[in-house]
């Protein structure tokens, strides 16, 4: 049975006093001491934090695991895991040698033949990082597509606003969906258009002007360090936004002014699938403003070419069957 994983990342965390313990050295010198079960024992080390899991996770004792460790540190010279508080956390040179493992364990199992992608019997996990509102609109038919195509895989869905590597070396995602507003230095590719609208709880919404209600209706708007576009566009033509509450996702604007008085911004994909719930109103936004479309953006670090495209055409189809026909 397929078993779906859906969690956040938003929450941000630092490891104060966490560093490596000695400069790397070339890793070539040392070719001749490594053998695949070392790189087996230490993917499990760098995602499970412990070696006692570690242990656990690979079939090992915890004194076998805990002299894979010894030799892990000597091969790498670096500490790999450390202990901080209860716990153990890992070194920086630790987290960044994930996404590369995970890929170079990945072209050794199809090097030695035990993963050719074949969609029907596949039993590959699936890792996918987006926004909530990308999950809103996207998840369960994605969901829907795999259980049809793909029985056996597994789907992972992180919600997240992170854009930078860490999202693909530390979680292990196989694809990012990225608005274009946000910047990359990977290739992307556009999956979707959207855009802004004017969104607000009562069918007044819809007559006369936007501008005169985005003037004087009290605003729901998403707490950012960084001003929305939309809001941006406001500010440079005048209009002096009034923001009474803020949240912290932008699936919650729709609830926060559903039936009440009260307005905001957001993407029309997602209107269009929520206008049939609660007493929600949607226009065009007033003003010219670059688009909101998505791009997908893939782990640098992925090599699996045939998954990659069958993949990518199943999120085609997510996308035809939500914005088209609608998910039945």
């Amino acid at each position: 049975m397929k078993m779906i994983y859906i969690h956040s990342m938003n929450e941000t965390f630092s490891l104060p006093g966490v560093q490596s313990i000695s400069p790397r050295r070339p890793l070539g010198a040392n070719l001749a001491n490594v053998d695949l079960n070392l790189l087996v024992s230490l993917h499990a080390l760098l995602e499970e934090e412990s070696v006692t899991s570690a242990a656990r996770r690979v079939g090992l004792s915890q004194p076998a695991m805990s002299h894979a460790l010894r030799r892990i540190r000597k091969l790498f010279d670096d500490q790999i895991l450390v202990r901080q508080g209860g716990g153990s956390v890992l070194t920086p040179r630790a987290r960044e040698l994930l996404g590369p493992l995970r890929e170079l364990l990945r072209q050794t199992s199809r090097l030695l033949g035990e993963e050719e992608f074949i969609p029907e019997h596949s039993r590959r996990a699936v890792t996918i990082a987006m926004s909530t509102s990308m999950a809103f609109l996207l998840g369960r038919v994605i969901l829907k597509l795999l259980e049809e195509s793909a029985p056996h895989m597994e789907l992972e869905i992180i919600t997240t606003d992170e854009i930078g590597d860490a999202v693909f070396t530390d979680h292990g995602v196989d694809l990012l969906l990225l608005a274009e507003g946000y910047p990359t230095s990977h290739p992307r590719e556009r999956l979707f258009d959207d855009e802004w609208v004017v969104i607000g709880g009562v069918p007044e919404l819809l007559e006369g002007d936007a501008i005169s209600k985005l003037q004087d209706w009290p605003h729901v708007a998403l707490e950012s360090e960084r001003m929305s576009r939309g809001y941006e566009v406001l500010r440079h033509r005048g209009v002096a936004a009034k923001v009474q509450v803020r949240v912290n996702d932008y699936l919650l604007l729709p609830q926060y002014v559903s039936g009440m008085r009260k307005i905001a911004l957001h993407r029309r994909r997602v209107m269009e699938v929520m206008e049939h719930g609660e007493p929600l109103y949607w226009r065009e936004f007033p003003f010219p403003i670059l688009g909101l479309g998505v791009d997908m953006v893939w782990n640098p670090w992925l090599r699996e070419e045939k998954f990659r495209g069958w993949f990518r055409e199943l999120l085609f189809r997510a996308c035809d069957i939500q914005f088209v026909n609608g998910d039945n």
